[in-house]
């Protein structure tokens, strides 16, 4: 009987080592590293260009990164970035450009810009009020509104309540409005200055403004 086992055992062994091993693998996908294409933003003549791959860019958009803040620009079919001149307009005041049917704000440095900004559509226009919603486009009905608010001889309230909490103020004792009778107070925002002017004695009701500028 243990001989019958042994036998068996052994039969058992070699069956075991004549039967084919099949070695089942699972296919492998090598995903190529994905191209990262720089944007190099070069200034010459005082306008700025970008480039990629060597190529200049031209009726596009770009988000490029400067030191810790990134800022949107958009470059022209001559590749330069829209930007406000900054001899015409200050450091705050913005040129208003038509793209793909929305009106956007560029400062002198071609950032797009947010916010209320005075401008306007050409380098020696007549600068306006223009508020721009968070995304850079235009907003007409909050402009219509600071427009109507900031006219010369408006109650000052109005127009200081839309702008918010100023920077700082200062008051100017020597007032030429409304034959000099009263004060001229400047108060500078982060972009623009709202002046008004205060009547002396009995006839002071309220400030009323006299102009809204861009801040220099």
């Amino acid at each position: 009987m243990k001989k019958i086992r042994k036998i068996l055992a052994a039969v058992l062994v070699l069956m075991l080592m004549l039967t084919p091993v099949v070695s089942v693998s699972q296919p492998v996908t090598i995903q190529a590293a994905a191209k990262t294409t720089k944007t190099t933003l070069k200034k010459s003549g005082g306008r700025y260009y970008a480039y990629e791959n060597g190529k200049k860019l031209r009726n596009t958009w770009r988000t490029i990164q400067s030191g810790k803040k990134k800022y949107t620009y958009y470059f022209g079919s001559n590749g330069a970035a829209y930007q406000a001149s900054k001899e015409m307009m200050g450091r705050y005041g913005v040129i208003v450009k038509k793209i793909r049917g929305q009106y956007y704000g560029f400062d002198y440095l071609g950032h797009r810009v947010k916010g209320v900004r005075v401008g306007s559509t050409s380098t020696y226009g007549m600068p306006y009020v223009f508020y721009f919603n968070s995304n850079g486009t235009y907003n007409k009905k909050r402009t219509a509104q600071l427009r109507t608010a900031s006219k010369t001889n408006k109650k000052a309230a109005t127009i200081k309540k839309m702008l918010g909490k100023c920077r700082k103020y200062r008051i100017s004792k020597n007032s030429c409005f409304m034959n000099g009778n009263g004060v001229d107070i400047t108060y500078t925002y982060d972009t623009v200055e709202l002046s008004v002017f205060r009547p002396k004695g009995k006839n002071y009701k309220y400030d009323v403004v006299e102009s809204l500028v861009a801040r220099y």
